[in-house]
């Protein structure tokens, strides 16, 4: 073919006269650290590079207009790429129809960093509507590619020309930059309680009134390459909400610094690093502890750890020639990097609440022509890839259950909460969910149907969905259907189940635009507030902390 094997100078050549629409999320701020790892360098490499900021529009405009100024962007200009965050549902599958009807040959490319939370429920799922996924988590690599979905690329590349070293004077002791979370605030509250002199970037601990004198909140990329170059050691705490531990950018942010970190303990980093040569890495907050005292005492091993790392790391962090690498590999091998939908093995099929309500034998007639039995108990409307993407969950992971999330919708506000039912099940118990689950969310295998008829014909009948769990249920944390009502539940379900209550946002946005009491839009939902006392609380809340503010 006449595009494999191009220098990288023809490639440079080529982007120079293309076009890239980048919309992430905060885009717009110029301080904000994809802006600065990612927007930054692609406009050295494109012709032109338009900026779209979904968060900013939706504020300005509301969630419907800002789609639309979006899909018009891309109709008119026809770029070549678009840059967007792989998340729950910011561009749902239909927009991404929408915008591939509009500019059909735009290459979308979506970048995914929490593969070690989200793979399994979220990111092998939105990988197949992408035409490329950039992963962080490059451990995941083999995940993807064990669900045939080849169109990846792997990196940990960053901004060089802000990450680099700046010979600065040592100022700080110990510095930590990342937000708050449990198993970071843990770690912080031991060190200080050991006499650690500790200072701490990063948003959410004013949450924490205990941190209020080590913590200086937020700081852009430019200013945490300076505070990095500025201290002795600097804690690269790899763990995620789960406890586990993941590779995290800072660490290479602070290899290209030369500046030393001492590392949650994580074996994807020897992939780049030698142990205790070019990286040192702690078990537990007390090896830290001593590490910390250790290495304060010891300058010249500090500094000699330090700049073995920057050597390792400046090999393969440069996310300017990263990008040149996944250019070219997307130019020269056109037929890997595109969105083309796998097809599922089994069929699916519907189960109505008439249906169930025959014998067994009638609904195993009914049953036995499908691979994968679905529910409709017809308060619900799924979406177009809903029972694709629910026989393809079940046949990709083995298991028995397949559960969504789902919208609950109103023909004026719209998608105006969307659920979350993996998270609720980390926080509330499992009687508490069910008081918000629907049988329209589950689909199952026809072998465990088959078992199963009269606990699914109980369902319909309004008893408690009791059997999902993360041993046999597959769980999309998307929303892949629309429910006109909510559920009856208690204040905490709500609270937690819908972890995106999107009328806020809308609200926010009316208010902005000074167009509130003119609206449908809240009449509306006081309307419907006042029918639901859990709703009317919530909203009620809503305004008082977010709204006026």
């Amino acid at each position: 073919m006449k595009n494999k094997n191009l220098p990288f100078s023809k490639v440079e050549k080529t982007l120079k006269k293309q076009k890239l629409v980048f919309a992430f999320l905060n885009c717009s701020v110029k301080g904000d650290s994809l802006y600065q790892n990612y927007c930054l360098p692609l406009k050295k490499l494109f012709g032109k590079v338009f900026l779209f900021d979904p968060l900013k529009e939706t504020a300005l405009n509301g969630y419907k207009k800002m789609e639309g100024l979006f899909i018009s962007l891309v109709k008119k200009e026809k770029p070549e790429y678009i840059f967007i965050n792989s998340r729950r549902d910011e561009l749902t599958f239909e927009t991404l129809d929408r915008l591939r009807k509009a500019s059909p040959k735009t290459k979308i490319i979506s970048i995914s960093g929490d593969d070690d939370k989200d793979f399994d429920s979220v990111k092998r799922y939105h990988a197949l509507f992408m035409d490329c996924t950039i992963i962080h988590q490059i451990n995941y690599l083999k995940n993807y590619y064990r669900e045939s979905i080849k169109n990846i690329f792997p990196t940990l590349g960053i901004n060089t020309e802000i990450f680099r070293p700046m010979n600065l004077k040592k100022i700080y002791d110990v510095v930590f930059v990342g937000n708050a979370v449990e198993e970071r605030v843990g770690t912080m509250r031991f060190l200080i309680n050991n006499g650690v002199n500790l200072k701490i970037f990063g948003g959410r601990w004013d949450n924490y009134p205990e941190f209020k004198d080590f913590c200086r909140g937020y700081i852009s990329p430019v200013e945490m390459a300076g505070i990095i170059n500025q201290t002795k050691i600097n804690l690269g705490l790899s763990k995620n909400k789960y406890g586990k531990s993941a590779f995290k950018w800072r660490i290479f942010e602070i290899a290209s610094c030369k500046s030393f970190s001492l590392v949650d303990y994580f074996e994807g980093y020897f992939k780049f690093f030698k142990n205790n040569k070019e990286i040192v890495m702690v078990r537990n907050d007390i090896d830290l502890l001593e590490k910390i005292k250790y290495y304060l005492k010891n300058e010249k091993e500090r500094e000699k750890v330090a700049g073995n790392s920057y050597k390792a790391a400046i090999k393969r962090c440069n996310i300017l020639e990263e990008f040149l690498k996944m250019f070219k590999k997307i130019i020269e091998n056109p037929e890997i990097f595109l969105h083309k939908l796998p097809k599922t093995k089994g069929t699916i099929g519907v189960l109505t609440k008439e249906d169930m309500k025959k014998s067994d034998s009638e609904i195993k007639t009914l049953a036995k022509r499908f691979n994968y039995i679905t529910f409709s108990n017809g308060n619900a409307n799924p979406l177009r890839y809903k029972d694709y993407l629910q026989a393809y969950s079940l046949e990709k992971t083995k298991k028995q259950i397949s559960c969504c999330d789902y919208y609950i919708h109103d023909k004026i506000l719209k998608d105006y909460l969307a659920s979350n039912i993996l998270r609720a099940l980390g926080i509330l118990d499992k009687r508490k969910v069910s008081q918000a689950l629907t049988i329209n969310q589950i689909s199952v295998s026809n072998e465990y149907f088959m078992k199963n008829i009269s606990k699914f014909r109980s369902f319909f009948e309004g008893k408690e969905i009791d059997m999902l769990n993360e041993k046999n249920t597959c769980f999309i944390s998307i929303p892949l259907l629309r429910l006109n009502k909510i559920n009856n539940m208690d204040s905490e379900v709500f609270n937690e189940f819908f972890h995106q209550k999107n009328f806020i946002v809308e609200l926010s946005s009316l208010l902005r635009r000074k167009r509130l009491l003119g609206s449908k839009y809240a009449y509306r939902l006081i309307y419907l507030a006042l029918k639901n006392p859990v709703l009317l609380r919530f909203f009620l809340k809503s305004a008082k902390e977010k709204l006026i503010k």
